[in-house]
């Protein structure tokens, strides 16, 4: 029985309130129409320490979690609002997430002084967390991170005062707060997974309560729609740096790459949904864990999984992926892989991290294009049995004549990929380009074509 007054937890910043509205907003359809809610402000670890930095390795999982979620677990409060990108990678024992709302801008923005002449590369950029630090040193070569904490209005506060010349903010943030015209720039890279959307937490007990939420969840719809991609020319090439062809489904993950033009030539079309709940609820219950090999793999495996039970049921399942992209994406669904390669080395780079200690039965959702028999028989060798199951169909595509843009490289992403292009153009095989391969199958593909092919082999 859903209480008639739900007690709501959050962190007090202007932001997370804001959030919180945003959250209950999206809920409150779902619940009976009686329900009220009574909102209570907690401060988290994070919030009363504005000193350490996020790379600190000493930093907790829950560093913003933490006492909403322990007033949760002594039944304090029924449910509790959290950025999604916030919450520990594995669940507190007794806590499940209700839903994950969609999401907003994922984008990192760059703000600068107020007073900053918008001409030079800021030198010195205020940020806490080691991944935007990372990139910052790729986008402004020789720039200077320093440590900045506290809420968004603090951060902007430090910036005016010139404790920088630049901070880096989530884009969405500064929406919700009402601060776009701050906004000097949006940055070019992969944000942190989840960024954008709001976590609601729940008691795992709290079953009906769970159950009336879940259609708000993002992950409910993320199969609706599915079409085949279309090219998409860049607006703009930078002048002296060469294009990339990109002729796999997803360029996101290859922003390391750009300038990409995206141009598939193979379409992802999902088996239908009941074929693949039936497997899910003969199989799940029974494996070890899932082994994805691609991010389409896991979002067919994530809709089925959605709409036939919820997120609880992987509790204590291993989730392996093949690589970066989709252990990435594994992590965009709300979960974490626990074994996933830094490079786009395969399945076989995959199975020799696991290194024999996660031996067991898998479920392996894949491609109806997958070698699965080649497959199962090299994990085989490893001591992982994979139960293969077509999640989804691997479809070439004629996108038409090449793009007008000038390209020099090609990049591929399966040996499907390559076939396909060079069904489409054959004239190719001739032509003085780049050929770039991810993972070995299509590397060797592409030498089955005559052709050189270069292992692109970072994250």
């Amino acid at each position: 029985m859903v209480p008639q007054i739900l007690r709501v937890a959050c962190r007090g910043s202007r932001l997370s309130r804001i959030q919180t509205e945003e959250a209950l907003s999206a809920i409150q359809p779902l619940l009976p129409r009686e329900t009220q809610f009574q909102v209570t402000h907690f401060e988290t670890p994070g919030d009363r320490d504005k000193n350490t930095p996020l790379t600190d390795p000493n930093v907790p999982a829950d560093f913003f979690t933490r006492d909403i979620d322990q007033a949760l677990l002594r039944g304090e409060v029924d449910l509790a609002v959290h950025s999604a990108k916030d919450i520990p990678k594995t669940p507190a024992p007794g806590l499940a997430v209700a839903t994950l709302l969609p999401g907003r801008d994922s984008r990192d923005a760059l703000i600068c002084r107020v007073d900053w002449d918008g001409k030079t590369p800021p030198k010195v950029i205020g940020t806490s967390s080691p991944r935007r630090a990372e990139e910052i040193q790729r986008l402004f070569p020789g720039a200077q991170t320093v440590p900045l904490r506290g809420t968004i209005d603090e951060r902007l506060e430090q910036l005016d005062d010139e404790a920088c010349d630049a901070v880096i903010v989530a884009a969405c943030a500064l929406e919700r707060l009402g601060l776009s015209h701050r906004i000097s720039d949006f940055l070019p890279y992969e944000t942190a997974p989840m960024q954008g959307r709001l976590a609601v937490i729940a008691r795992s007990d709290a079953e009906e309560l769970i159950f009336l939420l879940k259609p708000s969840d993002f992950r409910m719809q993320l199969l609706d729609g599915t079409l085949a991609e279309r090219p998409r020319p860049p607006a703009m090439i930078p002048p002296g740096k060469p294009a990339t062809l990109y002729v796999g489904t997803n360029p996101d993950h290859f922003q390391g790459c750009e300038p990409l033009i995206h141009w598939p030539v193979i379409g992802l079309f999902p088996r239908p949904r009941a074929e693949r709940v039936k497997v899910l609820s003969a199989t799940l219950g029974s494996v070890r864990g899932v082994l994805f090999a691609s991010p389409f793999a896991v979002r067919c495996f994530v809709d089925a999984l959605m709409h036939w039970e919820d997120g609880r049921t992987l509790h204590g399942k291993i989730l392996l992926a093949a690589g970066p992209s989709t252990a990435r994406e594994i992590e965009q669904m709300g979960f974490q892989a626990s074994v996933a390669p830094a490079t786009f080395a395969g399945l076989d780079a995959l199975l020799a991290k696991m290194d024999g200690v996660l031996a067991g039965l898998y479920l392996y959702p894949c491609s109806d294009a997958a070698p699965t028999d080649a497959r199962v028989i090299d994990a085989a060798k490893r001591g992982v049995q994979l139960m293969a199951f077509a999640f989804y169909e691997n479809k070439p595509l004629s996108p038409g004549p090449l793009p007008s843009v000038p390209f020099s490289q090609v990049l591929f992403t399966s040996p499907s990929t390559v076939t396909a292009y060079f069904t489409n153009y054959p004239d190719e095989v001739k032509s003085n380009r780049t050929w770039l391969a991810i993972g070995p199958s299509t590397l060797e593909a592409l030498g089955q074509k005559g052709l050189k092919g270069v292992m692109v082999n970072g994250q």
